[in-house]
């Protein structure tokens, strides 16, 4: 009985030490320590409260404590990263842009207008590229004489691959005499810039001359003129390789190669300061340096200035001594120049003292000054170099004598 009291009061012992260790073991689960700066009596509430308050906006005072961001959570895969934050790809992968040169709707190569003569060029392209044109597309200048016209001018309708547009521009003409060309180009919509040629990188122009023309002489009536009617008013030539006659309403002049320049006297008395055009119909051959054209302000048969046009389309003017050649302006050419056979041309030529302009088809090509002739007769001259024979028709001379 006594050794059971015993075990009673050694089991009772056990598990008093048992509950005792219990109470001052470390728990299974480490617990997190609260932040330090946070108030130890801040319940759940209040820091949802808090957070929302500054997500919101509305926290006003600067030193109101905020919890910590918690650590974001790290994938088991990549996540997909989203296209809009991709560098943009390449145009040339997706299309290729280039245009083809159809023709001039307007204004086309060496087209004369007066100084500051407000115009529109018009240029027919094709989408030859398999990108369809938009309106974010554009005309742009890329070089040369602008024109007065807009840096650039966007398209005003889409353009699919293989179809065809006219892109027009307004312009203006300088004031001053010359030749005037610029270079355009397209832009795409991401900014590239293309245009014609095989690789896409050729320009198309306008190319424009500027000139005073007859008409801005205010001549009116011609002083004098002869249709042809007959021979009266002229010395006809004969020589070896040239001969000149009247019949049906034209002088007709003909000659062969081996001659050089040979000229014809009208029989009219020496005049100062005019203008004069002759109207010059071309055979059916014409060709290189055959030519043909106008003596004038001649002291006597053998000198004085002598202007013409040649069948390859230039022009040149000399004067003649007799003896000597001495070029004011040599072979040019000019876009105002009909050349070949079958052509008809007007030359025309305006001297006022040391002053010569130079004109062709009423657009003047060039104005120069000389003293040596300030006055004499006219005649009319042609030389064959290639054409056997060469024929030239003199449809028209008049004169208007100025103040």
């Amino acid at each position: 009985m006594k050794w059971q009291n015993q075990g009673i009061i050694r089991l009772v012992a056990s598990l008093c030490l048992l509950i005792l260790a219990g109470c001052n073991l470390p728990s299974l689960q480490k617990e997190t320590p609260a932040p330090q700066h946070l108030a130890p009596t801040m319940t759940s509430e209040a820091v949802q409260i808090l957070l929302m308050t500054q997500i919101a906006g509305t926290l006003a005072p600067p030193t109101a404590t905020v919890l910590p961001a918690p650590s974001p959570t790290i994938p088991s895969q990549p996540q997909a990263t989203s296209t809009a934050t991709l560098p943009p790809t390449p145009r040339g992968d997706l299309c290729r842009d280039q245009a083809e040169f159809v023709k001039d709707v307007s204004v086309p190569d060496n087209t004369t207008l007066k100084p500051g003569e407000r115009f529109t060029k018009t240029w027919r392209l094709r989408n030859s590229g398999d990108c369809t044109w938009s309106p974010q597309y554009a005309l742009i200048f890329v070089d040369g004489d602008r024109l007065e016209a807009a840096l650039e001018v966007p398209l005003t309708s889409y353009v699919k691959p293989n179809e065809t547009v006219d892109l027009s521009v307004e312009m203006t003409a300088p004031n001053e005499s010359g030749q005037y060309q610029g270079q355009w180009m397209l832009r795409s919509a991401d900014g590239g810039r293309f245009g014609i040629g095989e690789k896409a990188d050729k320009p198309f122009w306008v190319r424009i001359v500027v000139s005073e023309t007859v008409s801005d002489l205010n001549l009116g009536a011609p002083t004098w003129r002869d249709p042809f009617k007959n021979a009266n008013n002229w010395f006809l030539l004969e020589t070896p390789y040239t001969e000149f006659k009247v019949k049906d309403g034209a002088l007709i002049m003909e000659a062969s190669p081996g001659g050089g320049e040979e000229w014809g006297l009208a029989t009219h008395a020496a005049i100062q300061n005019f203008y004069m055009e002759v109207e010059f119909r071309t055979g059916e051959q014409c060709s290189g340096k055959d030519r043909y054209g106008l003596l004038f302000r001649a002291p006597n048969p053998n000198a004085g200035y002598v202007y013409g046009f040649s069948c390859e389309g230039r022009y040149r003017i000399y004067k003649w001594d007799g003896r000597n050649y001495n070029p004011l302006q040599e072979w040019t050419v000019s876009p105002a120049i009909l050349s070949g056979p079958n052509q008809t041309n007007r030359l025309g030529i305006w001297a006022s003292g040391s002053t010569l302009k130079l004109y062709a088809n009423n657009i003047v090509l060039t104005e120069l000054r000389d003293r040596t002739y300030l006055k004499g007769r006219f005649g009319l001259f042609i030389a064959a170099a290639e054409s056997d024979p060469f024929k030239v028709f003199v449809q028209e001379i008049a004169y208007w004598l100025l103040d």
